[in-house]
């Protein structure tokens, strides 16, 4: 028998050895439990801060640029925008009006986006008249101002300069001459057939036209500056150029080149040539008018049996007829955000002059007599077409304001109104009038006509720019 204390020491060592078992294994589990809390904890991070919220757009700053260049119908300005208010500027230009504080409600142009300087055009113009303009930038914040600026157009175009484009005949009439003619004053191009459009930009005088002979030989287009020829195309197709617009440093250029067997639409800028048409319906193009950043082009396309007007602008086409009968589109102008063109269409039988307004026709002539129009400009508020009519027997150069003709010669002979120009209050046409024999290339200045050849040699004025 196991004495009493005996007991109780062996029941005490069983108890210590099992409390020590215990704290041994808490002791082994203790770097297992602080692995799992770092763990836990450290997944358990604060959310970063939240930042504050951008601050919401505010106008863009802008200043006008000075208006230079005044005439009685066209003036040059433009805006100089030195921050955009935190968003983008998605447009400007300048908005005018006879009224103060002129919004882009009135007229205005549009010269693409961004900051920085951009320069506008400003036509449609009256003589006379004092005028407000502001540039303008808009962004998502809404459209900002800048200073007002205001300006009178002129009111007199004495010592003004008359330019004409087009050919004479000379060698006793076996040899075609482009020539320009400056106040009466010829001065032949070399290597040209024909001028078919004159534009003056400051000092420079530019020139489009051709050379070869339609039909008979393969044709170049030419754009002369200066009287300087530089070629478009290099003369392996027929080509032509019909109009040239000046823009800044940026000289543009309307034509047609064949690609072989069909007519291509083109419009070059400095030298470089953009299909208009993709050469499977024959095509061309007669007017080229810049507007800010926006190039518009006036033409024709056939859609294989007929021949449709067009109006392009920035390359994308828009039909101003439905192709039913034959029609062209011989000029455009834009005034403020209003696109004229000019041109004419078959009734079926006989061509009717008309002129579209932002794409709706308003017919010049009442179909009873073959009619064209070859020109349009737009000065305030009247817009002027330069065309012919035929009168039964022979053609009448005629010019028409607000729609209302006045014939230019008096039908005992065959003429053409080839273009029309408007500075202050005198309205100049270039066009031509047959002698009996010859075509005499004549300018009328208010309905006054001056002969710029002597009708020895057949000739013709095509294109008339003034300034």
């Amino acid at each position: 028998m196991i004495p009493s204390h005996m007991l109780l020491i062996r029941d005490f060592l069983t108890i210590d050895k099992h409390f020590t078992n215990k704290i041994m294994k808490i002791k082994s589990f203790l770097p297992i439990l602080l692995l799992i809390s770092i763990i836990v904890f450290s997944g358990c991070t604060k959310n970063p801060p939240v930042p504050p919220a951008p601050p919401a757009p505010s106008l863009p700053t802008l200043t006008t640029t000075a208006v230079t260049s005044i005439t009685g119908t066209t003036a040059q300005s433009g805006g100089n925008i030195t921050a955009d208010g935190g968003a983008a500027v998605t447009a400007r230009g300048v908005c005018w009006s006879t009224s103060a504080n002129p919004t882009t409600a009135n007229n205005k142009t549009a010269d693409g986006s961004g900051t920085g300087v951009f320069i506008s055009s400003v036509t449609g113009l009256t003589a006379g008249a004092t005028y407000y303009v502001r540039a303008y930038a808009t962004n998502s914040a809404g459209t900002a101002y800048g200073n007002e600026l205001s300006f009178t157009t002129t009111t007199t175009t004495t010592g003004t300069n008359v330019y004409v484009a087009g050919f004479e005949y000379e060698s006793n009439g076996t040899n075609r001459v482009a020539k320009v003619w400056k106040n009466g004053v010829a001065t032949s191009l070399p290597r040209g057939s024909s001028g078919s459009s004159v534009y003056v930009s400051g000092t420079d005088v530019y020139v489009a036209g051709y050379e070869g002979v339609f039909l008979f030989s393969t044709s170049v287009a030419i754009v002369w500056k200066n009287g300087v020829a530089t070629l478009l195309t290099n003369g392996s197709n027929d080509a032509s150029a019909s109009s040239v617009y000046v823009s800044g440093t940026d000289v543009y250029v309307a034509g047609y080149e064949s690609n072989g067997t069909k007519g291509v639409a083109k419009v070059w800028k400095n030298g470089v040539a953009t299909s208009l048409t993709n050469g499977s319906n024959d095509a061309s193009a007669g007017s080229v008018y810049v507007s800010g950043i926006d190039v518009y082009v006036a033409g024709s396309e056939s859609n294989g049996t007929k021949r449709v007007a067009k109006v392009w602008k920035n390359g994308v086409a828009t039909s101003l007829t439905n192709g039913s009968n034959d029609a062209y589109a011989s000029s455009v102008y834009v005034s403020g955000t209003d696109v004229y063109v000019a041109g004419g269409e078959s009734n079926a039988t006989k061509g009717v002059a008309k002129v579209w307004k932002n794409g709706v026709a308003t017919s010049l002539t009442n179909g009873s007599n073959p009619a064209g129009a070859n020109s349009v400009y737009v000065s305030g508020t009247d817009v002027y077409v330069a065309g012919s009519e035929f009168n039964g027997t022979k053609t009448v150069a005629k010019v028409w304001k607000n729609g209302v003709a006045t014939s230019l010669t008096d039908g005992a002979n065959n003429a053409f109104a080839s273009s029309v120009y408007v500075l202050g209050t005198d309205v100049y046409v270039a066009g031509s009038e047959s002698n009996g024999t010859n075509r005499v290339a004549k300018v009328w200045k208010n309905g006054v006509a001056t002969s710029l050849t002597n009708g020895s040699n057949d000739a013709a004025a095509f294109s008339i720019f003034v300034n």
